[in-house]
């Protein structure tokens, strides 16, 4: 009788799932529940936060008090007070005979990094230098199976108190979606994957519905990116998105010009001027701009910060956050991930941060792109093509 019982909550379970999500969301939330670990969540708790001193304290902190696992995994994590205060966090936890990791990028960080922290005590697996791609561009920490904080910041002092940019604090049962895909990182990097099963959160009542999706360059689809062109081909009233590197793969640039051909206002905030690893693309950013403004889009462009952020917010109700820019690396090569979260109180938390972010921008105008340099004109058939190289 109790396995019977079981068999038929199994079965019906997923659909109660998918019952919290509004009807006409349903065909995206399924369509991206490939794997068990990737069907939506219900009863989590999110918390908005932004940069600076107050974050980094309170993440010093909440390592601190861990009292079984420490596991994190960040693109860049910087040789400098933001870097050594979380990793000194992780090394005395490592001393506590914690169950302590790290996963990082050689690109993102150096190699002399990476020996002090396996000097320190915790396990380490990064990607190398070579080849060049595909990078893990993901970033996560996660705290006792239980906690988790996930979005674009990586660990330095220029992410902290120069850029623009915020995560979001989890609890609940996506904290286990995304140890799974954690652990499915590990494995990729070479690690073994702990024996033990990964314990379930606890559920939240009144908590919110929020479906984990990972990419990883070993499988072919890439469902993120298919889950932008869904969002935008059925998109009804506004698509906004804040992204740091504007150059999307064809299909996409196809998808926000019909959007904004159907009347829905499309709107992408982008900082000018790029960070180290990626001002080389800003030409090749440029010549995009051009097509996109002509056939409706809005371009906001932030001129006096970097901004940082990766999220996207359409119709009040559907948002997304992860480690995902609108470029071809993270949306055709890298190992990534985006939180994707079916709420109207969460979405209209995110819009409120795209619309203030607003007033520190400037809409890009035709005016503006007739005064680019005559060689970037001259030449952007040739850098639309070479754009597509990378």
């Amino acid at each position: 009788m109790k396995r019977a019982f079981l068999f038929l909550a199994a079965l019906f379970f997923p659909f109660a799932l998918f019952s919290q999500i509004r009807e006409e969301y349903r065909p995206l939330a399924h369509m991206l529940a490939t794997l068990p670990e990737r069907e939506p969540t219900t009863g989590n708790l999110v918390e908005l936060l932004h940069p600076g001193s107050e974050l980094l304290l309170r993440l010093e902190e909440e390592i601190m008090a861990a009292g079984e696992s420490v596991h994190a995994e960040y693109f860049i994590f910087s040789d400098d007070i933001v870097g050594n205060t979380i990793r000194t966090a992780l090394k005395h936890k490592a001393m506590d005979n914690l169950d302590v990791q790290y996963i990082g990028d050689g690109l993102g960080s150096r190699a002399a990094f990476f020996n002090r922290m396996k000097k320190s005590g915790v396990q380490v697996k990064h990607r190398p230098l070579i080849p060049l791609r595909p990078r893990n561009h993901q970033k996560l920490l996660l705290l006792d199976h239980s906690v988790g904080y996930a979005g674009g910041m990586n660990m330095s002092c220029s992410e902290f108190y120069d850029w623009v940019d915020f995560i979001v604090r989890l609890r609940g049962p996506v904290v286990t979606q995304l140890e799974q895909l954690y652990a499915g990182t590990w494995e990729s990097h070479g690690g073994k994957t702990a024996e033990y099963g990964i314990p379930l959160p606890e559920h939240c009542d009144g908590g919110v519905t929020i479906q984990c999706v990972g990419d990883n360059p070993k499988k072919k689809e890439r469902l993120n990116l298919k889950a932008y062109l869904w969002v935008l081909e059925n998109a009804r009233e506004y698509f906004w998105a804040k992204s740091p590197y504007l150059k999307p793969p064809r299909e996409f640039i196809d998808a926000l010009v019909d959007a904004a051909g159907r009347g829905v206002d499309v709107r992408l905030m982008t900082p000018w001027d790029k960070d180290e690893l990626s001002c080389l693309e800003e030409p090749f950013e440029r010549v995009l701009y051009e097509e996109l403004v002509s056939a409706g889009v809005h371009i906001y462009i932030r001129p006096d910060r970097f901004d940082h952020s990766k999220v996207f917010v359409t119709d009040d109700y559907l948002c997304a956050t992860g480690s995902v820019n609108l470029d071809r690396l993270s949306l055709c090569s890298n190992f990534e991930y985006n939180l994707y979260f079916y709420d109207e109180g969460v979405a209209l938390q995110m819009k409120s941060v795209i619309e203030d972010d607003f007033a520190n921008c400037y809409e890009l105008m035709p005016e503006h792109i007739a005064a680019f340099p005559c060689w970037l004109k001259t030449f952007k058939n040739a850098l639309r093509t070479l754009g597509k190289l990378f």
